[in-house]
């Protein structure tokens, strides 16, 4: 299939120019979005509208020597036809234009609009044959001599000996000529040992007439033409055709041309100055998201590292409220005690156990809120202390004064007062789940019941033996009164290990729910001082809600003139070397 001409020739400098443009457009834009002066976009543009200048190539020949053909096969594209230009001793000016048309832009001149790509890079000049100009032709093709940037001198394989076109390379001026290049076209029509005579001839010719050498290419336009549009790969076609040499050739008098290589230098200085002046304008939002970025990034670590002290700190406040706890269930075991008597034994009372478990519950929450002040009020002090550090760092390092509240400080009242309420809930609600009442209830219901079950059955067999007596059955009667007692011995064995067994199960009701609580109690105090500070934290969402507004609206272009600065590098490491090459060639 066909390239494109940048493809081929000159791919290098096309490359860059089309980098260099790249980079130019977004600075354009970055421009318009930091406010750049005017001047300094248009200065911009200018030097896209001046890179984007085409070459300009001179095509010279006799009638027939194969002069469209060679632009084709140059290009790729069958845009040089003979019916073109409505007659064939008229100078051919080809150009881009979005729509083909010509334009009659004298007697001897039609401009040729062509929608071919390559000729935004490429403007072409087919003059007619040689031996058809005069005079005025050829003052007209000196005119375009001087702006070309290589002329191809075209000679027919088979007639390249024409009086006419040497004729007019002698009328060509001495400074012009090392801009020419020879090109014997239709080479197909001779065998390559023709092709070499006739080469080596050309050459000895021009030494002899002008004293110098030009580069000559023997090519054949037509089967290059068919290797570049023809549907499949034809490097054998290509190859005959010899077209590459000649390509070769141009493309390095594209990619060494001084005047476009200076364009290029001058056009990425200038990008690289007016980025300077973006990055200048940037620089103080870029410090501001700088400095906001460090500031919020260090907020939080901050909060968590005083968090975690503030927790140590409030150590002896978990143990006093264990303690608490421990001394509740100590003072109430004289309650616990009272119902061992023989009496309590023989009519349990269900209101000790509530007043076991009320004793309890009383103690334990007025230890808690005696204490829990002490523990909200360290709290609050922890973060007024962060407070009063995070406020007096922004204020030296990024000059901002944070204010809040009537007196300019925050009030952690509601927070401190949220700890208390928090702490008191929890406790309550283990607490509750003791359920001491019913549980201490059973126990001593069940106790009951044993004692009694043992002495009524004394009793009978007590009134057995009695029964037994008076109807003077003396064995029996004897062996009821001793089963009497081995029952009153029994309920006096179980009212003993009820006592302990009740003592056990009271102290393990206390010791499986002292940590409980006290887990409790102490997530309570946690969430309460997390609470606390994400209270402290909130009190920067004003800076945060600036803060992202800055990166929504700056980062984009801080990661732009990264990008430029990456751009311009990378065309640095292509042009610096030029640039000085270039210096000391001058």
């Amino acid at each position: 299939m066909a390239k494109k001409p940048t493809d081929l020739l000159g791919k290098n400098y096309f490359q860059t120019r089309e980098q260099l443009s790249i980079a130019t457009e977004k600075l354009i834009e970055l421009g318009r979005g930091t406010d750049l002066s005017s001047s300094r976009i248009a200065l911009l543009r200018n030097l896209i509208a001046n890179l984007e200048d085409p070459f300009l190539f001179v095509v010279v020949g006799e009638v027939n020597a194969g002069k469209s053909s060679l632009l084709n096969a140059l290009f790729g594209e069958d845009f040089c036809k003979s019916d073109v230009i409505p007659t064939t001793d008229r100078i051919a000016f080809f150009k881009y234009g979005e729509e083909a048309h010509e334009f009659d832009f004298s007697e001897d001149i039609v401009e040729v609009y062509r929608s071919n790509e390559f000729l935004k890079d490429f403007n072409l000049v087919d003059t007619p044959g040689t031996n058809s100009i005069d005079l005025a032709h050829q003052r007209i093709t000196e005119q375009f001599l001087p702006m070309s940037d290589l002329v191809l001198f075209v000679f027919s394989v088979t007639n390249p000996w024409g009086a006419t076109t040497w004729e007019f390379l002698d009328r060509i001026h001495h400074q012009w000529k090392k801009k020419i290049v020879f090109i014997l076209q239709q080479c197909d029509l001779r065998t390559d040992e023709e092709v070499a005579a006739i080469l080596e001839h050309l050459q000895k010719t021009a030494h002899h007439r002008f004293g110098q050498h030009f580069p000559t290419f023997a090519v054949s336009a037509k089967k290059a033409f068919l290797a570049k549009t023809s549907a499949q790969d034809d490097s054998e076609l290509a190859r005959k055709s010899q077209l590459e040499g000649l390509e070769r050739y141009i493309s390095g008098i594209v990619e060494s041309s001084e005047p476009r290589l200076i364009k290029l230098i001058h056009g990425w200085r200038a990008a690289n100055y007016v980025l300077r002046e973006i990055k200048e304008k940037l620089g103080a939002a870029s410090e501001i998201i700088r400095a906001d970025d460090e500031l919020l990034s260090e907020l939080e670590p901050a909060c968590q590292i005083q968090q975690t002290r503030t927790m140590k700190k409030c150590e002896p406040l978990f143990e006093a409220f264990d303690q608490s706890f421990v001394a509740a269930g100590i003072q109430a075991e004289p309650l616990l005690e009272s119902e061992f008597r023989v009496f309590s034994a023989l009519l349990p009372r269900r209101r000790v156990a509530e007043k076991i478990e009320g004793l309890i519950f009383a103690t334990t929450m007025k230890a808690v809120r005696r204490s829990i002040g002490a523990g909200s009020r360290a709290v609050k002090e922890d973060v007024n202390h962060l407070w009063e550090r995070v406020s007096k760092e922004m204020q030296e390092r990024f000059s901002l004064e944070l204010s809040v509240g009537e007196d300019g400080t925050p009030s952690w009242d509601k927070a401190q007062a949220r700890i208390e309420s928090l702490v008191e809930t929890a406790t309550s609600s283990s607490l509750n789940e003791l359920n001491l009442r019913d549980r201490l209830g059973a126990l001593f219901s069940k106790r009951s019941s044993t004692i009694w079950g043992f002495l009524i059955a004394a009793v009978l067999t007590g009134l057995g033996g009695v029964i037994l007596t008076l109807l003077k059955i003396t064995p029996w009667s004897a062996v009821a009164y001793v089963t009497a007692s081995i029952f009153v011995a029994l309920a006096a064995v179980a009212g003993a290990y009820s006592i302990k067994r009740a003592r056990i199960f009271y102290s393990t009701i206390i010791d499986e729910y002292r940590e409980k609580l006290a887990n409790a109690q102490r997530t309570a105090f946690a969430q309460g001082t997390k609470e606390m500070y994400d209270d402290f934290l909130a009190l920067f969402d004003p800076l945060r809600k600036v803060c992202r507004e800055h990166r929504e609206r700056y980062d984009p272009m801080l990661k732009a003139i990264q990008d430029a600065e990456k751009s311009l590098t990378a065309l640095e490491r292509i042009l610096a070397p030029v640039e000085r090459a270039l210096n000391s060639r001058k």
